[in-house]
């Protein structure tokens, strides 16, 4: 007489244990505020034209979990991470998303992104895009487990740009991640530099505390420069007395910019918060974030011109240098 009350405690215990794995929900309105038609989900969805909503969202709630927001199928083109939430409007991606998907761990519930969870558990969720041209430009692919050979997705020597939305990466020069090797956080890098440009052939998914001992403290290896190589000369020297980063009032680096080395916590101090349009990043790694102390939505970004901002244009309050 017990079996069935065994079966039926398995039974809400794998039914927990399922909505325990269905956290994860955001919700796409057709317009600005929270209006018009509106389509509820769940799941990893590489476009959205299933649902007939492509290129239609312009405001967003983000109920639970994580999510990254692309203006191409297949998570391509313009990509934003959103939080919990509520986005009333879409600068920059206003009636131009066409995929979503849920960032995090995958408990292995059937639908969601399969390429989750690989890694020996380093990085779940991690995602790198490597291109074959500079600043993300030419042909890509999509890594998201250890790959010891670029040659089984037809990219050896080929990656010249990347970029990583989640987790940190080493890149190497020789398969099975031999050779030059460097570890690479989240964030934009438009050239990997002397000894990786156009030469990686491996790449693996490394543990968050090593990724970030090897961003900040200065490299172990002899491969390593004792300086970042990115560039070892500005790409655009134009700027190059200026300052590390260039933040330009007007898009397409016009007007009169703000030069910066050092961290500012504030630009409301240099008379400039809420009016980045364009940036110049002429060394190292930056984050900028749309609230001063470097809190709200923040982004990194690497040596590189960006003539648009997107949806964080005329919203950066802080900006500090992470590498």
């Amino acid at each position: 007489m017990l079996y069935p009350l065994k079966r039926s405690l398995l039974c809400a215990a794998a039914l927990l244990i399922h909505l325990g794995a269905s956290a994860g929900e955001i919700t796409l309105f057709e317009d600005v505020n929270f209006r018009g038609r509106a389509v509820n989900l769940h799941d990893t969805t590489d476009d959205l034209s299933r649902y007939n909503f492509n290129d239609k969202a312009s405001s967003i709630v983000v109920r639970s979990g994580s999510w990254q927001i692309c203006t191409d199928a297949g998570f391509r083109g313009n990509c934003r991470v959103l939080e919990p939430g509520e986005y009333p409007s879409l600068p920059g991606m206003n009636d131009a998303l066409s995929s979503v998907r849920e960032m995090g761990f995958n408990p292995g519930r059937p639908g969601r992104d399969p390429d989750r969870g690989n890694g020996g558990g380093y990085g779940r969720g991690s995602t790198l895009e490597v291109y074959s041209g500079a600043g993300q430009n030419g042909g890509s692919a999509r890594v998201n487990r250890d790959t010891d050979d670029f040659v089984n997705i037809g990219f050896n020597d080929r990656t010249t740009s990347i970029v990583i939305y989640n987790g940190y990466w080493q890149l190497c020069s020789d398969a099975n991640y031999n050779g030059v090797c460097r570890i690479f956080g989240p964030g934009r890098y438009d050239d990997l530099g002397r000894g990786l440009s156009g030469k990686v052939s491996s790449a693996r998914m490394v543990d968050e505390r090593e990724g970030r001992r090897q961003q900040y403290d200065p490299p172990q290896y002899p491969q390593y420069p004792q300086q970042p190589q990115y560039p070892q000369q500005p790409q655009y020297p134009q700027y190059q007395q200026r300052g590390a980063i260039l933040l330009f009032p007007d898009r397409d680096m016009g007007g009169e910019p703000l030069a910066l080395d050092r961290n500012a916590d504030d630009l409301v101090q240099f008379g400039f918060n809420d009016r980045a349009s364009s940036i110049v990043v002429n060394y190292g790694q930056w984050q900028v974030c749309v609230d001063s102390n470097y809190n709200g939505r923040c982004e990194i970004i690497g040596p590189g011109q960006y003539g648009r901002l997107n949806g964080m244009e005329n919203q950066i309050s802080s900006v500090r240098r992470v590498r």
